[in-house]
């Protein structure tokens, strides 16, 4: 399993960790409304016992992002994984987001944002990329990676943790993060 699956693999069990979690807020609210106090209680604490395993397993993935990312012994030895089924990684549709959001106006709902990321990433896109998530059997994975994405911009503060549900938005520091690197974009390459 290489480094790319291992992160797949962590965001995969969030993304299922992330639908357990809102089920059981939603139940918590139905049972609220229907006056069954005691499944609201349970219901809760079902939530709170999912919130911490989040919590642990996020904590767990920052680690293996700072094992992955550390610099390795020479691997000239051994031959190249084939590239055939790859993911395009997390990381590609960082700055994309940031820039559809800066060109939407700062924010957008997320189908509106998708649309011009897959504009600009869609010529790096591996067939891989259009597999459909098994979790969720009409979204490929190019956008539930995007969607990552977006998780971890928010966690950076680049991107709005209190947009309203299915609304992206960017965060003054998201701005000044891209105006910084499409500036030293621009000294690199005049």
């Amino acid at each position: 399993m290489g480094h790319g699956d291992v992160s797949a693999a962590f965001e995969l069990l969030l993304s299922e960790l992330d639908n357990a979690l809102s089920s059981a807020r939603e139940e918590a609210a139905r049972a609220s409304r229907a006056g069954r106090y005691s499944e609201v209680n349970a219901s809760i604490a079902v939530a709170q016992q999912i919130e911490t395993i989040v919590d642990q397993i996020k904590a767990s993935y920052r680690q293996w992002q700072e094992i992955s990312s550390q610099p390795r012994a020479s691997r000239q030895d051994r031959p190249s994984p084939p590239q055939h089924g790859r993911r395009t990684p997390v990381k590609v549709f960082r700055l994309p987001i940031l820039r559809a959001l800066v060109a939407l106006g700062g924010s957008a709902p997320l189908h509106t944002v998708l649309e011009r990321v897959f504009d600009e990433v869609k010529g790096s896109l591996t067939e891989a990329d259009f597999d459909l998530v098994p979790s969720q059997p009409n979204t490929p994975y190019w956008r539930n990676y995007a969607q990552w994405a977006r998780k971890e911009l928010v966690l950076e503060g680049l991107m709005c943790s209190d947009s309203p549900r299915g609304i992206w938005a960017i965060s003054e520091h998201g701005v000044a993060y891209l105006e910084r690197h499409q500036a030293a974009a621009k000294e690199k390459n005049p």
